[in-house]
């Protein structure tokens, strides 16, 4: 058997449901032969790809991750706060750059410690010395949801010498189309505080899903309307959108993320798996304060530069509106039909006298999977 017909075997008989990809000229054949059985989610961030597989896997999906080794360097800190922070599995299959001097030494300082690395950081390392040795990808697969952790298995580029699937050119249709950007917006003084826009939000929420962004949202929320089918994201900044959006792929509930826009400043090109996605049950509420408040007020670029509604609607958002009032947030949530949708709302800059969520991380996952499961 061909080796990538040896591995998609693994996947399938280890029941994997979603596979998230960046290119890599190593796995060009495996990305290239991915069976139509997988949802494939082709990524432009490898973090993205990590809250994506993170609200998959909590909404009762199997994820797992082909990328390069240098995109985990990327990934690091999502996947620690995440993954590890919530005890979630996730096994990543990579392409090891910087084994040795194959790419002329740029990747050997990063790459070749990437064994050791792992260790120190707790999350189980393989590595396949051959092609003899692909068993060890359903091992990492078991391993990673048997002990709810993420497990890494690198693959050098030599075991691609003898792979013999090669992957046809894709076929390239036009790329002619027509392109028709018309907006015009005006940005006003906000009236409402953070707890404000939130109860009027959270009175939308009954048996949906809410993704709450770390820093003030999680805590403020909490104490305005914590239910069991929120999942507080309160350690990984940029994350809440991709979290939402795997969850929206897997189920049929609606899905609100609630999201800062310093959160989604962090990581804006979630933006670009959404509008390729388009999943009809998702809603991103952005409140836009102007400022990271947590760190002490500092202005973000949206407060006096970047507009977030014309963002979205630059990266293909078509359903979008921008608020101010309690009667502009009302009349847009009630009036959105088929998403995804991007609500925009402005609000008055300020710390929040909440603290912190007083939920730990094993426990919001463990009562959301729970609540889920019951209200399915």
């Amino acid at each position: 058997m061909h080796l990538c017909n040896m591995i998609y075997q693994i996947f399938e008989e280890e029941k994997i449901d979603l596979i998230s990809t960046l290119p890599c000229e190593q796995f060009a054949d495996l990305i290239g032969n991915i069976p139509d059985k997988f949802i494939h989610i082709p990524l432009t961030r490898e973090e993205n790809g990590i809250g994506i597989s993170a609200g998959f896997y909590l909404t009762g999906g199997k994820p797992l991750m082909m990328i390069q080794s240098s995109g985990l360097g990327n990934s690091l800190n999502a996947l620690m706060s995440l993954h590890k922070g919530y005890d979630l599995p996730l096994p990543i299959i990579a392409s090891w750059r910087g084994k040795d001097d194959h790419f002329k030494g740029t990747q050997v300082h990063f790459g070749k410690h990437m064994p050791e690395l792992f260790k120190v950081l707790g999350i189980p390392c393989a590595v396949i010395e051959g092609p003899d040795q692909v068993e060890k990808i359903a091992e990492a697969i078991w391993s990673s949801y048997e002990k709810n952790t993420p497990h890494i298995v690198l693959v050098p580029p030599e075991i691609w010498e003898v792979n013999e699937d090669k992957a046809p050119a894709p076929p390239f249709a036009s790329r002619r189309r027509n392109i028709e950007l018309t907006y015009r917006g005006k940005m006003l003084d906000p009236q409402l505080t953070l707890p404000e826009a939130l109860r009027i939000v959270s009175g939308f929420f009954d048996n949906e899903i809410v993704v709450a962004s770390l820093g003030d949202i999680c805590p403020e929320l909490y104490y305005v309307k914590d239910r069991g089918l929120n999942f507080y994201v309160i350690a990984a900044l940029g994350q809440a959108s991709s979290v939402g959006l795997g969850m929206a792929i897997n189920t049929l509930k609606r899905v609100y993320v609630i999201d800062g826009d310093g959160s989604l400043l962090m990581n804006p090109n979630i933006l670009c798996e959404i509008s390729s996605l388009r999943p009809s049950n998702l809603t991103l509420i952005v409140l836009d304060n102007g400022t990271y408040s947590t760190t002490g007020n500092q202005k973000t670029p949206a407060y006096d530069s970047i507009d977030l509604e014309l963002l979205a609607r630059s990266f293909g958002f078509t359903s979008t509106r921008k608020a101010f009032t309690e009667e502009e947030i009302t009349r847009a949530l009630k009036g959105f039909e088929e998403g995804p949708h991007l609500l925009h709302v402005v609000i008055k800059p300020g710390m929040s006298e909440c603290g912190k969520t007083p939920l730990k991380p094993q426990k919001i996952k463990e009562r959301f999977m729970n609540t889920l499961l019951q209200t399915k």
